[in-house]
C-alpha cells in the first residue's frame, strides 16, 4: 500500500532541503458498515439469541419426531392385537349363531323346539 505524503513535506529546490510541516491528519477510511459499540453488542446479542433459539428448536423438533415414531410403533402393535382379537370374536360369534349351538343354548334354559301342531304360519 502506498502512503499518502501529500501535505506532510515540501521539497524546495535550494540545496535539496526538505522542510517538514505539521503532519496532516490521516484520512479516515470509510467503512462500508460503520457501527457504534452499542450496535455491535446488540448484533452480538441478537446472534447469540438466534443461535440458542435455533439449537433448542432443533432439539425440540427431534424430540417430537422421536415421540411420534414411538407412538406410531405402539399404535401399530395395539392395532395388530385388536385385529387378532376381532378375528377371534367374529369366529366366536359365527359359532354361536349356528343352528345347533342355538338349540343347545335354548335347551339349557328350558326352551324346546315347537311341535308340528304348534307351528302357525300367517
Amino acid at each position: 500500500m502506498v502512503k499518502d505524503y501529500s501535505g506532510s513535506y515540501v521539497a524546495r529546490n535550494g540545496r535539496n532541503k526538505k522542510i517538514s510541516y505539521k503532519k496532516k491528519a490521516p484520512s479516515k477510511k470509510g467503512n462500508f458498515f460503520s457501527a457504534t459499540k452499542l450496535m455491535w453488542k446488540t448484533l452480538g446479542a441478537m446472534l447469540i439469541v438466534t443461535v440458542v433459539i435455533g439449537i433448542t428448536s432443533t432439539i425440540w423438533y427431534g424430540w417430537q419426531v422421536q415421540l411420534a415414531l414411538d407412538q406410531i410403533g405402539r399404535d401399530t402393535i395395539s392395532n395388530s392385537e385388536l385385529a387378532n382379537e376381532t378375528r377371534l370374536l367374529v369366529a366366536q360369534r359365527d359359532l354361536m349363531l349356528t343352528q345347533g349351538h342355538m338349540e343347545k343354548a335354548a335347551q339349557k334354559i328350558g326352551l324346546y323346539s315347537p311341535e308340528k301342531r304348534q307351528l302357525r304360519y300367517p
